[in-house]
C-alpha cells in the first residue's frame, strides 16, 4: 500500500523548483531569491566520499544539486592527465583552500563572499592548461568565502564565451541531454541551478539568457553523479551514490551563527504567490489518487505519462498562479524518491 504523500502548510518566495517545459525543453531547476535574511546559496566540499543526503546535512541543508568533479582536497583519485590538479579550490568552511591555491587553471569558481554575493573569479596563471583566459576578477580570489569550480564557463557578464573554451566542449557535450550549470542574475540576486534536458553545452548560454536572465554561468556535471534534494526531497538519484562536492541552500541563520552578522541594508524579497487552503486540499486530493494509481497499477505504469500530463499543464503560460503552485506540489510528488 502507498502511503499519501503530505504536503507541508507552506511556501517559499525565496526558493521554488521549477518543473516544467520551457521554450521547447524540459527543466528542473532550482530558483532562490538571495534576499540574505532566509536562505543562502553555498558550497560544501569534503575530503572523502559521501551521499549527497550526508554531505548537505552538515550545513543544515535544505536543497542541494551534485557539483561536477569529484577530486578529494588531496587529488588521490583524480588522474592529472585527464583532470587539471585546480577542480576544487575553496572548502566549505571558509578556510582551508588547495594546496594549488591562488591558481585556478581553466576552470571558473562560482563562489559566495562574506555577504553570500555571488562572486565568479578566474585566477589563470597556470601554463598547463589553454582555453579561454580572462583573469576575471582574478584579484577577489581572497574575497571568496564559499566556491566551488568547473569548466567550460558559459556566460561571463551577459557574454556567450563558450567558443573561447573549445578545447574542452568534446563529444561527450555537445550531444543533446539533461545539461547541469549554475548561474546568477546581474543584479545578484537570484540563482537559478540545476538541469536543462535536450541540451548541448553549446546551446546552453543563449537558452539560459533567454529564459532566466542569467548573467554569470557556469556548466557542472550532468552525469552518472547527476543527484538533487529539494526542501527535504529527494528528486534524483544519479547511478553513483558518493560525492565529494555539493551546491546547497540553507537558512541564513545557521551561517550567521557561525560566520558574521548580515548588513541591515539587505532587504528581504516579497512572495509571489502563498498557497491557500484550498490549493493544499487539492494538490493532496491529486496525490492521493495518484497514490491510488500507483497500488492499482504499479508505479512504473503510470509515472512517466503523468510526469509528461503536469508538466505540460504547469508549462502553460495561461495557467492561474493557484493551479501553477498545485501542479508544481504534484510535480515534486511525482519526482520524489525518497523524504528525509
Amino acid at each position: 500500500m502507498i502511503i499519501s504523500f503530505l504536503l507541508p502548510h507552506f511556501t517559499s518566495a525565496y526558493q521554488e523548483v521549477l518543473i516544467e517545459e520551457r521554450d521547447g525543453k524540459p527543466i528542473r531547476v532550482i530558483k532562490v531569491i538571495l534576499d540574505w535574511e532566509h536562505y543562502v546559496v553555498s558550497s560544501v566540499a569534503k575530503d572523502g566520499w559521501e551521499t549527497l543526503e550526508d554531505l548537505t546535512k552538515k550545513v543544515a541543508w535544505i536543497s542541494s544539486i551534485n557539483w561536477a568533479f569529484f577530486c578529494p582536497k588531496d587529488y588521490s583519485s583524480c588522474n592529472w592527465q585527464t583532470f587539471s590538479n585546480y577542480e576544487r579550490v575553496f572548502q566549505w568552511d571558509g578556510a582551508s583552500f588547495s594546496r594549488f591555491r591562488p591558481d585556478t587553471s581553466v576552470r571558473w569558481i562560482f563562489g559566495f563572499d562574506k555577504n553570500w554575493m555571488p562572486l565568479f573569479v578566474q585566477n589563470k596563471i597556470s601554463t598547463h592548461d589553454v582555453g579561454l583566459e580572462s583573469n576575471i576578477n582574478a584579484g577577489r580570489i581572497g574575497d571568496l568565502y564559499f566556491g566551488i569550480s568547473n569548466f567550460p564557463v558559459l556566460l561571463i557578464n551577459w557574454d556567450d564565451v563558450t567558443v573561447g573554451a573549445k578545447e574542452y566542449i568534446d563529444s561527450k557535450l555537445t550531444g543533446k541531454g539533461n545539461r547541469n550549470f549554475i548561474c546568477s542574475t546581474a543584479d545578484n540576486k537570484t540563482i537559478y541551478m540545476w538541469y536543462i534536458g535536450l541540451s548541448s553545452v553549446r546551446d546552453m548560454a543563449p537558452y539560459l539568457q533567454k529564459n532566466f536572465d542569467c548573467y554569470n554561468a557556469l556548466f557542472l556535471d550532468a552525469g552518472a553523479s547527476s543527484a538533487m534534494i529539494y526542501s527535504w526531497n529527494v528528486l534524483e538519484k544519479g547511478s553513483r551514490k558518493l560525492i565529494t562536492d555539493a551546491f546547497v541552500v540553507v537558512p541564513s541563520s545557521a551561517f550567521i551563527t557561525l560566520w558574521w552578522e548580515v548588513s541591515s541594508e539587505l532587504t528581504p524579497a516579497q512572495p509571489t504567490y502563498i498557497m491557500t487552503d484550498s490549493d493544499i486540499k487539492l494538490a493532496n486530493k491529486l496525490t492521493k489518487v495518484i497514490d491510488a494509481i500507483y497500488a492499482k497499477y504499479g508505479k512504473a505504469t503510470y509515472k512517466t505519462n503523468l510526469i509528461n500530463m503536469f508538466r505540460k499543464e504547469v508549462s502553460k503560460t495561461t495557467l492561474s498562479a493557484s493551479k501553477k503552485a498545485v501542479y508544481n506540489q504534484v510535480l515534486q510528488r511525482l519526482f520524489t524518491i525518497e523524504k528525509l
